[in-house]
């Protein structure tokens, strides 16, 4: 009698440990490998589908996702805003949402930025000596055939530029841009590496280039006001569990230290998501590739 009231001890505390909710995370192909190495700690069943960010968001956005995703994770504040302004992400209830900054997240708690990338000015040893403290100090005469940027495809560079937008007025960044396209030492680079390695080289002396790249050389510094651009996270309008997708959310937002912005604009990273088309025009424009 003893060992058959044991047995039905041990078979209801079995009964008790129900297994890890399921989610499913769309994630950026530069996300995968972090992603992979990181989610799964968040005690849930994560299955991660990783993809182009413009492709897992458009997928989302027409509901042709499959599996259904409940959280989706962008490389870039043009995509997690599109989603959000297309209707395809639900509120964020997450009491760790009031910890990201206000420029960093969605006014009506639809996204919210789990890291940014800062656009910063670089310099090599044989740079012009000239006083540069504003990316539009990068079209000075001085610094004609020196300038390497990446490609204006890049999602930090149109944050960047809608920013100027922004901040400037169609016109004066549009004048801005040009200066640059004058006075770059090569084509934009496809990719930040690149441009990079195109500065140890020498091949040109100074650059645009985002604070995760590299390490010591080029010298960086950020300008006054510094662009940034940030993987975004929400949870999807359509989600298959969005119970799960809310506390994966609430996870990630709370081991994320809660980033610094030095030489803020003061302004909500979602401008740059409004203003992407206009950047993109812009460029093309002014013949920045």
């Amino acid at each position: 009698m003893k060992r058959l009231l044991l047995l039905v001890v041990l078979v209801l505390g079995a009964c008790d440990k129900s297994p890890p909710q399921q989610v499913v995370v769309y994630v950026p192909t530069e996300f995968e490998e972090r992603a992979n190495g990181w989610l799964p700690e968040s005690g849930l069943a994560v299955t991660i589908i990783v993809g182009d960010s413009p492709s897992i968001t458009d997928k989302i956005i027409g509901k042709q996702e499959s599996p259904r995703a409940d959280v989706l994770i962008t490389s870039g504040v043009f995509d997690i805003w599109r989603a959000a302004d297309e209707g395809a992400m639900r509120p964020l209830d997450a009491e760790v949402f009031d910890r990201v900054p206000d420029e960093l997240k969605d006014p009506d708690h639809a996204w919210a930025a789990i890291g940014h990338r800062s656009s910063l000015i670089g310099f090599t040893a044989s740079s012009p000596d000239v006083i540069v403290e504003r990316y539009a100090d990068l079209g000075a005469p001085e610094l004609a055939g020196s300038l390497c940027l990446t490609s204006s495809s890049l999602p930090a560079n149109r944050a960047l530029i809608a920013m100027l937008i922004e901040d400037l007025g169609l016109k004066p960044a549009e004048r801005v841009v040009r200066s640059w396209v004058r006075n770059l030492a090569q084509a934009p680079y496809a990719t930040e590496a690149e441009l990079v390695d195109a500065l140890e080289s020498g091949a040109c002396a100074s650059a645009i280039v985002s604070v995760s790249s590299g390490t010591g050389s080029p010298r960086r510094f950020a300008p006054e006001p510094t662009y940034r651009d940030i993987h975004g996270i929400g949870v999807t309008r359509h989600a298959g569990n969005p119970e799960a997708g809310q506390q994966l959310v609430e996870w990630v937002l709370s081991e994320v230290p809660v980033p610094e912005l030095v030489n803020s604009n003061g302004k909500n990273i979602g401008i740059a998501g409004w203003l992407d088309e206009d950047a993109r025009l812009l460029a093309e424009r002014a013949g920045y590739r």
